[in-house]
């Protein structure tokens, strides 16, 4: 099946970000989470945590720009962009609900992650109206 270009950008711009989020919190924790105002305060368990789900969201970036590269993987990596973003600011939102708001920096990585996720979830729709 071929990809439309939407389908190709929703790849481009899902996995591009997720490999700079996860690699800069992989790259440094500290500089990373100090710009939404938390202080790791020099956790190293913490840091440890961090850093593995950073790795985690490198790798999930790396798998959803592989739907670009090789067009058999590009189904599978809308789907996995759709569902990395779409939990992310779900989870964000309820986080907001039960806990109340954070600092404005997460509220819009919230609104960002929920527009990359539904692209992706319209990419998938698109793409099924088409096979």
């Amino acid at each position: 099946m071929k990809s439309s270009i939407f389908q190709k950008a929703v790849l481009l711009i899902a996995g591009l970000t997720a490999i700079f989020i996860g690699g800069s919190i992989l790259a440094s924790p500290d500089t990373f989470y100090a710009a939404y105002g938390i202080s790791l305060a020099g956790d190293v368990s913490l840091t440890n945590e961090l850093r593995a789900s950073g790795g985690s969201v490198v790798m999930l970036g790396v798998l959803v720009l592989a739907g670009l590269a090789f067009t058999r993987f590009a189904l599978a990596s809308t789907l996995l962009a759709a569902a990395m973003f779409m939990t992310y600011g779900a989870t964000r939102l309820l986080s907001i609900g039960l806990d109340g708001q954070p600092d404005a920096g997460l509220s819009t990585a919230m609104i960002a992650e929920l527009v990359i996720g539904l692209a992706g979830l319209a990419a998938l729709i698109a793409a099924r109206k088409t096979a």
